[in-house]
């Protein structure tokens, strides 16, 4: 027992003593995930759903490579090239996105720029060992109940993300990743050499035509941080809606996104139907002779205050 205390404190005690700022690490951890080659094995847990993956990065002549390997069930993988993202698996016909960065499977906190985060404060939690490896723990405390709670640990040693949980108000995780090993190796530079070599699903050609707003609704209150992103009319076949047209807005507070679908009503009228998964909130009323939908990684309290006031112009009222 002597041996296990003594290994276990020394272990825990070897890492870089300098002193950092909680945003420090989260800044760090950002550009280390970009930055650097490595390989992840880990486990997403969303909800009640469990699945393990396999992430290869490299970082070559200021370039990203990645590989995401789903090893569960079908075979899915997710190619990262020139800024672009690849979907290749055996159950969908293979296609391409524009995209800087892998965004499925992955947690949003690797992408976020903590420096002009705003609503949350930042705090140093300590040291933990998570897959054999010490770890710095940061935690992101929302200002309100409004927004997730985060705890991330962070690999002293690479930076990486070796862990991190989504939290709701009464403290229940929702999303959890975890690392099981992580590998650095020369040789894994070879990823970028590969995936160069690979040829890749042609850009999909997603045709929007943009209809004229009718700018008759708008949301008199949105969560403190989030601001509006995109604002667009298109046809409803476009997000799989059998409506003439759909109007959608995204907002994003730089760690959180959701998005309010507002279309005329299909004759089913809908009073407040929710659904959550994991972080994934889903809140669906009609109103006012439109159906709105609010999709998005926010507390189901926040969607019910959304929804609670949105607002129709009075020609819209008629």
């Amino acid at each position: 027992m002597l041996f296990v205390f003594v290994f276990t404190f020394s272990a825990l005690g070897w890492a870089d003593n300098t002193v950092q700022t909680p945003l420090a690490y989260l800044t760090s951890m950002t550009k280390a995930y970009k930055q650097s080659t490595y390989e992840l094995l880990y486990i997403l847990k969303q909800g009640t759903n469990s699945e393990s993956f396999r992430f290869r990065h490299a970082f070559m002549n200021d370039k990203e490579y990645a590989q995401l390997l789903n090893l569960d069930h079908n075979r899915e993988e997710i190619i990262l090239k020139n800024q672009k993202v690849s979907y290749l698996g055996n159950n969908f016909r293979p296609f391409s996105l524009n995209s800087p960065h892998i965004l499925d499977n992955l947690p949003s906190v690797l992408y976020t720029d903590f420096n002009k985060l705003k609503g949350y404060s930042f705090l140093d939690a300590g040291r933990d060992r998570v897959a054999d490896r010490v770890a710095r723990v940061i935690r992101i405390i929302p200002n309100d109940i409004l927004h997730y709670a985060y705890t991330l640990w962070i690999d002293e040693e690479s930076r990486l993300l070796l862990k991190s949980q989504v939290k709701d108000v009464d403290n229940i995780v929702l999303e959890e990743f975890s690392v099981l090993q992580l590998y650095q190796s020369k040789e894994l530079e070879m990823i970028a050499n590969a995936i160069d070599s690979l040829m890749l699903p042609a850009l999909t050609s997603i045709e929007k035509s943009q209809l004229e707003s009718l700018n008759d609704w708008h949301p008199n209150w949105i969560p403190a941080g989030f601001q509006l992103i995109e604002n667009q009319t298109t046809s409803g076949e476009n997000y799989q809606f059998e409506s003439e047209y759909v109007d959608s807005r995204l907002y994003s507070d730089g760690l959180s996104t959701f998005t309010i679908y507002a279309m005329p009503s299909q004759g089913v009228n809908f009073d407040e139907y929710a659904w959550q998964q994991g972080k994934l909130t889903i809140l669906n009323q009609t109103l006012n002779d439109k159906d709105i939908v609010i999709i998005g990684d926010i507390p189901l309290k926040s969607a019910q205050q959304i929804m609670k006031h949105i607002h129709f112009t009075e020609a819209a009222q008629k």
